[in-house]
């Protein structure tokens, strides 16, 4: 088919993904409406674009455009405007009647705002209430108003215009103007394409040293998020330079500049250079140092042969894995589920505390930390709360100057923790403190960067008492046993009822797709409530590898929210009733990254009220874009927690994260059930791959003094 090129205003964005980067719009032009495809970022609602390709019929979406080129027209004044109006900042002003109100006025709009609620109500449709309304709002928070107008001028959408402008104060538009690229370094949920499509709407050229050190850095900071401390220079420079289709000398005189100004650094390796973000490189090389020290201490042994947990006796190997810990300044605690971690945490407490030690308990999230109070009956708290963080000074409050109170500090779920948060917790740890890590290291590593426990684990520098004896439930779990047969890369089996109750862990064999996302709607919808008695909106999570796909979470949580919250189901927002998770941490409202909570009510003006377990939330629109749907989330978002019921998807569509370690993640987060539900053959290839994907990191050789 001809190519045609078509001139027109981006409607509505129906999907976008800036990490591939593909765009799905709404665009409207003289001959009318017409979904684009384009392989692009940055494309937001209001923008004027010109379009080159033909149309396609997909066998699923229908007919599209499909782009084989997208440029971004340089943005009308009138966009600020019209976003500011539509941004629900006036109540019952829309989009729509945002776009009638500059069309009545055209270039006079900004005139008319200033004139007044007598001018404004001549336009159809705006009333004088509505129209002393939109008067007010405009002459209240003037600054604040012309920032945000002058930043969605420069091609911000609204959410990231707001976002900027919290950020960067009233020097926002001065800021993006002079470096467009501070947008992805400093402002949350604004990346590098996004900031770059801004870049080139700006008229930067394409070679900038601007352009390829952020390129630079964005290539960095994709690593990290991949789990890397850093890259091999070579890579770096390739990567970048594929990004920004730059030469690679370029880019590499960009690294040296990142490098002289203190924003990168760069290490020798066995066949090159290595090249880490600064704070990466700092926090990795002051833990291991910090982690040598407490190690070196000497630390006597405290009595623990006649500790009891309640009325139990310890079993031998918990013993020897107590002793073990109790004896040492820092050790780790490790074991499957089942082993006796709590048990012997409860026994350590005790330990501790009778012999007039001060012993802090922590964990990384708030679900971890509330689990391990419960099963200690002893306070536990996040490692924020723990650390103190203050959001007015963007740091932890708890550091060597003012280090905690305490003679023991022991951590749970520290297969969790990466790079970062470690250095942070080991600075407030004081000299003479003892300090247990304890975790599950056969479990995905954690979100962030860096794998350090499994690092201490196996490096060979502290004691590691490893529990491998299985004791929880008297004569076992199902889930429990499941695990085990996971890790030997043995098939779960479906457990078989006792008595009257139904198994704990289930295998639901469906091949097809989209089969097995009709299934896990039946069986989060009809089967488990009826079965056990769950709510589905509260007590049933699913977990997926990853988000794209039929079975992937993004499909899931569609089908489940229609039939789990229908009223909310054509709404383009979240809606009350709506399961969501926290996907940043937002210091601000002491909510963090893998939160889940249910939205109470919605605001007009995009704000939500969320309740997370006790307490209710509010965000404003702005923070609200960092919460998404969690009827289904992927099964690196569940590490930390537990559930009542777990429904773990695998097809042949997710093969690329199909691991054991994940399948065993997955299943080690049901409490009372566990069903599995995919195709044989995807089951078989996460049991059969037990490589652990190796993270660029060298906390083993700094943890050995190499």
């Amino acid at each position: 088919m001809a190519e045609s090129t078509r001139t027109g205003r981006v409607v509505k964005v129906l999907y976008a993904d800036d990490a591939k980067p593909f765009v799905l719009f709404e665009l409207a032009d003289d001959d009318g409406p017409v979904v684009v495809a384009a392989q692009a970022a940055g494309v937001a609602p209001g923008q004027q674009v010109r379009v080159t390709g033909d149309f396609r019929d997909h066998p699923k979406y229908g007919r599209r455009f499909r782009a084989t080129s997208l440029l971004a027209m340089a943005p009308e004044k009138r966009e600020g405007l019209l976003a500011w109006l539509g941004s629900g900042r006036v109540p019952g002003v829309g989009p729509k009647l945002a776009a009638r109100i500059l069309e009545h006025f055209g270039a006079d709009t900004r005139q008319a705002l200033e004139t007044g609620a007598e001018r404004l109500a001549a336009c159809p449709g705006i009333g004088e209430r509505k129209a002393a309304a939109i008067a007010r709002a405009w002459q209240g928070e003037r600054l604040a108003r012309e920032t945000f107008v002058l930043l969605c001028d420069l091609g911000l959408t609204p959410s990231q215009a707001s976002r900027a402008a919290r950020v960067f104060g009233e020097e926002a538009p001065a800021r993006v103007k002079a470096d467009p690229y501070d947008l992805a370094r400093v402002v949350p949920g604004i990346g590098f394409r996004t900031a770059d499509a801004i870049a080139m709407r700006m008229g930067v050229e394409p070679g900038s040293p601007l352009r390829l050190r952020a390129a630079a850095r964005y290539v960095l900071e994709s690593a990290a998020e991949a789990g890397h401390l850093y890259l091999p220079g070579d890579v770096l420079a390739q990567e970048a330079a594929r990004v920004t289709d730059r030469p690679e000398e370029a880019v590499r005189e960009a690294i040296r500049i990142l490098v002289a100004g203190g924003e990168a650094v760069q290490e020798a390796g066995p066949d090159g250079p290595l090249v880490f973000q600064a704070g990466l490189w700092r926090a990795e090389v002051q833990a291991a140092r910090r982690l040598r020290l407490l190690a070196a201490q000497d630390a006597r042994s405290i009595p623990v042969d006649d500790v009891r947990v309640g009325d139990l006796a310890l079993a031998p190997s918990q013993l020897r894995a107590l002793r073990t810990v109790a004896s040492a300044p820092v050790a780790v605690l490790t074991g499957g589920p089942g082993t006796g971690k709590t048990t012997v945490v409860s026994a350590l407490l005790h330990a501790g505390q009778r012999a007039g030690r001060k012993v802090v308990l922590a964990a990384p999230t708030g679900r971890a930390a509330m689990r391990m109070k419960e099963a200690t009956g002893h306070d536990a708290k996040t490692l924020h709360r723990l650390l103190e963080y203050s959001p007015r000074d963007g740091r932890f409050q708890r550091n060597e100057a003012q280090p905690l109170d305490a003679d023991w500090v022991v951590v749970d779920e520290c297969s969790m923790l990466d790079a970062l948060l470690l250095d942070s917790l080991l600075r407030a740890v004081a000299p003479g403190t003892r300090l247990t890590l304890v975790g599950d290291a056969d479990q995905l590593p954690p979100v962030g960067p860096g794998d350090p426990f499994r690092a201490l684990a196996s490096s060979g520098t502290v004691p590691v008492a490893r529990l491998t004896e299985v004791f929880r439930q008297g004569a076992g779990s199902a889930i429990v046993e499941a695990a085990h047969r996971i890790l030997a890369g043995d098939e779960p089996e479906t457990s078989r009822p006792r008595g009257d109750e139904p198994g704990d862990f289930h295998v639901t064999i469906r091949e097809d797709p989209e089969d097995i996302a009709r299934m896990v709607e039946t069986l989060v919808v009809d089967r488990i409530p009826a079965r056990f008695g769950l709510d589905p909106r509260t007590d049933v999570q699913v977990l997926a590898p990853m988000r794209k796909g039929d079975c992937g979470t993004d499909a899931l949580n569609r089908r489940l929210r229609a039939r789990l919250n229908p009223d909310a189901a054509e709404r383009a927002g979240l809606a009350p009733g709506d399961r969501v998770i926290q996907n940043r941490n937002n210091y601000d409202r002491e909510v963090f990254n893998g939160d889940i909570g249910s939205v109470v009510s919605a605001g007009a003006d995009g704000s939500l009220v969320v309740r997370f377990e006790d307490r209710e939330v509010r965000f404003d629109p702005e923070e609200a874009d960092d919460l998404s749907l969690a009827h289904a989330i992927t099964v690196h978002k569940s590490q930390g927690s537990e559930f009542p019921a777990v429904v773990v998807v695998l097809a042949t569509q997710h093969w690329v994260m199909l691991r054991r370690n994940l399948l065993y993640t997955a299943v080690t987060r049901g409490r009372r059930l566990v069903v599995v539900c995919g195709s044989r053959r995807a089951i078989r290839v996460a049991l059969d791959n037990a490589r652990i994907e190796p993270r660029n990191t060298r906390m083993v050789e700094r943890l050995r003094g190499e």
